[in-house]
């Protein structure tokens, strides 16, 4: 359960008895806005409104300040000016307030220091007596469930119905709300956060996943400010089977700056951020239309039970067109089984076509029979988890005809399958298939989910519920990698410490990845040119050597690396080589002398690092080496604890990832000897997390499938400030 505090804030802010509209006015504005609609929407507790000015407004009685209200209020509603907002603070503790909800703006977004003060004001007033804040600068509250509608804006009413909405945004609110009712969603709660001084998107999230109205959690973030928070409310989502479905803006340097701007506050790594709702199961989407379509499909009572999709379509070229779709965003559209081609055969007129796309033709509207053949076959179907109807434009189903009749009962024929209808566009749902008859029983809905619009974004929906259904599959499928023994970490952490705040030279750093079972190549270090003849010798020909210097971490930069040495002579002549070329390139480097080190046999070059995010702690890169990594940034992010799971769908998401699995002739590399260097190395990383600021191994090779894999160089940085 969240915070005992924190809930008892959110349920007055969400179902208080007594509301103080601060700065009411018959006038038109935010507090019009929001006291007008708290009375239309039928809120059956006590409206008072606060200004000196008046002794009643809209009906409700008037007083000149909060704590005038006699028998006090639950909550504050805070619109007026910002420099009046903290004497209205005070008055609301005075009267007993249990939590505020600040819309008045000139706070934290604003780049100058009286405005950030003013905030600084609200988070110290919050701290020292308990009471919570919401805002400033936001629009409002909404509750269904109490009948409060309390936010600014065009609204006549709200549907209540499963969906939670949180918004760092107020204005979207707006478009993620009204155009949604209008094809019957419902909501339970929503709530703009603004500049977040207080309570934040996570504590709203965590409270809507708590409760058991809501069943779909929406969301536009701009910064996820504890990522603590985040990761506890997501993980009990997953517990609970219950989706959050994120809009995160940030991946462009122009969002970043609006973010700036709007918020103050500075946007994390877009594909750490990424990374995290990823590993915790949190839906990604990129738009307001795709979040929309994504919410409505969320609606569903059960998830897939595998990938396969089948469609259905009075149109050849409808097919085509979702086919084209499919495949691009990556839904499977997988072959009809035999059997059911030929149950499709039978029934489909012959200038039809039996496949998946399934085309019916335009017969289906006067032949139901039609219908409900398509859709028991693909219902029936074992590679088909999820169907699609289509309409060619938004529009209710009649359920008292034949073919609506079909289309009720085919999702209770076939609880294990998920049954979808979705128009070609977007679009003002019509009253229904034909103009001359009045439908009797029209519906927009199916199975409880709403009829989805436009097919690029329902199909983005439908790969989202397909990931999430895999998702949770596989949650606990497969355990994280073993925490390592402490007394290796607290080793790990002493060489890391030793090396005095500088870059670890290559043998440190492989000897702290060795701890954790990381495997290295051979190697030894010389002081002199016979020292590195006899490391040779015993290591085999050929041999690598590479200048160690705590003060050159970019080895071939200086000229310090030499590769397939063959021979003494050469070992001889490469050492002094080496080590003039060090000299020349860093006259005050401290020189340790020649690394010789095994050539290790040919195999597929991987790297793989670890960066510190400001929020989320360490990331895991991996990527194929070599053009792939530098020109086209073929990487993909983890963040750990990393799972088996969660390491085996990083490869699979690399574009080059085919090359693992042997191209033109080549043998498959070791994937399974990646995935453990991998696991190993995010333990490593956790260890390590409050020393180390960098890591990068680059690269490591991956040999042929059941033949390993071996670091051939690295290179750890530490924290700065760290040191022994």
């Amino acid at each position: 359960m969240m915070d005992n505090s924190a809930r008892q804030s959110i349920e007055a802010l969400f179902h208080p008895s007594r509301i103080a509209v601060v700065g009411a006015s018959p006038n038109p504005g935010f507090a019009h806005s929001i006291h007008r609609l708290l009375i239309k929407g039928g809120f059956e507790g006590e409206i008072f409104a606060v200004n000196p000015r008046y002794s009643e407004v809209l009906g409700s009685p008037c007083y000149p300040s909060i704590d005038a209200i006699p028998g006090g209020v639950d909550k504050a509603i805070i619109i007026v000016p910002s420099h009046h907002v903290l004497n209205a603070l005070e008055q609301a503790e005075r009267a007993g307030a249990k939590a505020v909800n600040i819309i008045a703006s000139g706070f934290g977004e604003q780049d100058d220091e009286a405005a950030r003060e003013r905030q600084r004001a609200v988070r110290e007033f919050a701290e020292r007596t308990g009471i919570r804040a919401v805002g400033p600068n936001c629009l409002g509250i909404v509750s269904t469930r109490a009948k409060m509608i309390a936010i600014s804006g065009p609204y006549q009413a709200f549907n209540r119905g499963p969906i939670g909405l949180v918004m760092q945004s107020g204005l979207l609110a707006y478009s993620t709300t009204l155009p949604p009712m209008d094809r019957g969603f419902g909501f339970s709660y929503v709530v703009t956060t603004g500049n977040e001084a207080d309570l934040e998107a996570a504590d709203f999230i965590r409270y809507m996943v708590e409760d058991d109205e809501t069943r779909v959690i929406g969301c536009f973030i701009e910064q996820f400010r504890n990522p603590e928070k985040l990761i506890e409310a997501a993980e009990l989502a997953a517990e609970r089977k219950k989706p959050i479905v994120v809009l995160k803006i940030g991946r462009s340097e122009g969002a970043k700056r609006a973010a700036r701007a709007h918020t103050g506050s500075l946007v994390g790594s877009f594909e750490i951020v990424d990374a995290v709702m990823r590993r915790l199961g949190i839906v990604r989407v990129n738009n307001l239309d795709e979040m929309i379509e994504t919410l409505a499909i969320f609606h569903t009572t059960k998830l897939p039970q595998g990938p396969g999709v089948g469609t259905i379509f009075v149109s050849g070229g409808a097919g085509g067109l979702v086919s084209d779709l499919a495949e691009s965003i990556g839904v499977t559209l997988p072959p009809l089984a035999p059997e059911t081609a030929e149950k499709l055969a039978a029934v489909i007129p012959p200038y039809g076509t039996v496949g998946n796309p399934l085309d019916t033709t335009g017969q289906v509207g006067q032949q139901p029979e039609i219908l409900e053949g398509s859709l028991i076959a693909m219902g029936e179907d074992p590679n088909i988890h999820t169907v699609i109807y289509g309409q060619a434009f938004p529009t209710r189903v009649d359920l008292a005809t034949p073919a609506g009749e079909v289309i009720r009962s085919t999702p209770v024929r076939f609880p294990d399958k998920v049954f979808l209808i979705a128009s070609l566009v977007t679009g003002k749902i019509q009253p229904g298939g034909r103009y001359d008859i009045d439908p009797v029983e029209p519906t927009t809905e199916i199975g409880g989910v709403p009829f989805l619009q436009g097919m690029e974004n329902t199909l983005r929906a439908v790969k989202s519920m397909n990931d999430y259904a895999e998702f949770l599959r596989n949650r606990n499928a497969l355990p994280k990698h073993q925490a390592a023994p402490s007394d290796v970490a607290d080793y790990a952490r002493e060489i890391v410490l030793a090396a005095g705040g500088k870059p670890l030279v290559e043998r440190a750093a492989k000897s702290v990845l060795s701890l954790y079972g990381i495997p290295i190549t051979q190697e030894s270090l010389a002081t002199t040119p016979e020292d590195a003849v006899e490391a040779a010798r015993a290591i085999g020909y050929p041999v690598v050597l590479k200048i160690e210097s705590p003060d050159i971490a970019h080895k071939t930069e200086a000229g310090g690396v030499l590769l397939n040495i063959g021979d003494d002579g050469a070992v001889r002549s490469g050492f002094a080589s080496i080590m003039s070329r060090a000299r020349n390139y860093a006259p005050q480097a401290e020189l340790a002398g020649v690394l010789v080190q095994e050539m290790v046999p040919k195999g597929q070059e991987i790297i793989v690092g670890m960066t510190q995010d400001p929020a989320f702690g360490p990331a895991i890169a991996v990527g194929l080496g070599g053009v792939l990594v530098e020109v086209l940034r073929d990487i993909q992010i983890g963040v750990p604890p990393l799972s088996e799971y969660d390491l085996r769908g990083m490869i699979a998401r690399l574009r080059g990832a085919a090359i693992l699995e042997g191209v033109r002739g080549a043998a498959p590399s070791d994937v399974d000897a990646l995935v453990d260097v991998l696991a190993r190395f995010s333990q490593l990383c956790l260890d390590l997390r409050d020393v180390v600021s960098e890591i990068d191994i680059n690269p490591l090779v991956v040999f042929e499938r059941g033949k390993g894999a071996r670091v051939v160089d690295c290179l750890i940085v530490p924290k700065a400030g760290t040191g022994a």
